[in-house]
């Protein structure tokens, strides 16, 4: 900002998140803009917000950006923010209505009239139905899943006893879970998954139509958009609510996850891994607690509920 108007600003989403045993105060890093993409005379507004937040949050970090060449990623990368990919794990419910409207596989004509000739003669539907289930494995839990209002008590004991397995994760007690995902927003679907001795973890879903999405046109997509389980029931947690979702009638579930339990969990349940566009980042005090970064990231959990939310979905 000068004499002449604002020129650039950004965001800081704080949040309480638990780092390598204990609670800290952090915040996302979120929209920073600039004028400096359409004038040169302020290139510089871009560095000087990012350096402002860090100053203010020096535990920072960011999560989305698209891809590693967006000029936001370039300028982390630039002030020592360390990057780490969360992957995209996806599993197809109804594979004839995948392959008519995947908008992302059906820009090209050649590979749109294939799309159209697998599903037409049900061999993509046997492929894909035979892959997925040729990659799960049984959890070992009889768990059900129940939908639930808003988070209570049992939420409270699943994140005093599985935290200690994250380095870094969002505080995800009751209270704070009710403040993310209100009840009076019907977007979300929160669901408990017990077994015979209880609560072994929760899920909050989304359910979304379409509408010529740019990637998955008009197709009606499942997100698990948060989780959380006890050690040992990631794999459980996801196999009830996929069935949630399969039972409502989507077509495909989708999610993104980064701590390792979980991305095994989606690979034990069938789900298969395509590209990502969502990256988490840590400023650089952050990166200096989670060192090696490149061997500790997959200790982190993070999920499209942390960061801006469960966005363009």
């Amino acid at each position: 900002m000068d004499e002449a108007g604002v020129h650039g600003g950004y965001i800081l989403k704080h949040q309480s998140f638990w780092l390598d045993g204990q609670e800290v105060r952090t915040a996302d890093y979120r929209y920073p803009l600039s004028e400096g993409i359409v004038d040169s005379r302020y290139g510089m507004v871009g560095m000087l917000t990012v350096k402002d937040a860090m100053r203010r949050q020096p535990l920072a970090f960011g999560l989305g950006m698209g891809s590693r060449n967006e000029p936001v990623a370039r300028l982390l990368k630039i002030v020592k923010w360390q990057m780490a990919d969360c992957p995209f794990f996806f599993r197809i419910c109804r594979p004839k209505r995948f392959l008519r409207g995947i908008e992302h596989l059906r820009r090209r004509p050649l590979r749109r009239r294939l799309l159209d000739l697998l599903a037409w003669t049900g061999v993509g539907t046997v492929a894909i139905l035979g892959l997925q289930t040729a990659r799960t494995l049984t959890s070992g839990r009889d768990a059900h899943a129940g939908t639930v209002l808003e988070f209570e008590a049992w939420a409270d004991e699943i994140w005093e006893r599985s935290r200690r397995e994250y380095r870094f994760i969002a505080v995800r007690t009751a209270h704070e879970l009710n403040r993310l995902y209100p009840k009076a927003d019907s977007r979300f679907c929160r669901i408990l998954i017990r077994d015979a001795e209880g609560p072994v973890g929760w899920a909050v879903f989304l359910d979304t139509a379409m509408k010529d999405h740019k990637q998955f046109g008009n197709l009606r997509v499942g997100s698990i958009v948060d989780c959380l389980a006890l050690p040992g029931a990631e794999a459980a947690v996801v196999s009830a609510t996929t069935n949630k979702l399969s039972r409502r009638g989507v077509d495909m579930i989708v999610s993104n996850q980064l701590h390792h339990a979980w991305c095994t969990a989606f690979r034990k349940n069938g789900y298969l891994r395509g590209p990502s566009n969502f990256i988490f980042t840590a400023a650089p005090q952050l990166a200096a607690q989670l060192q090696p970064f490149s061997e500790n990231a997959d200790k982190v959990h993070m999920t499209r509920g942390d960061g801006d939310g469960p966005i363009n979905l």
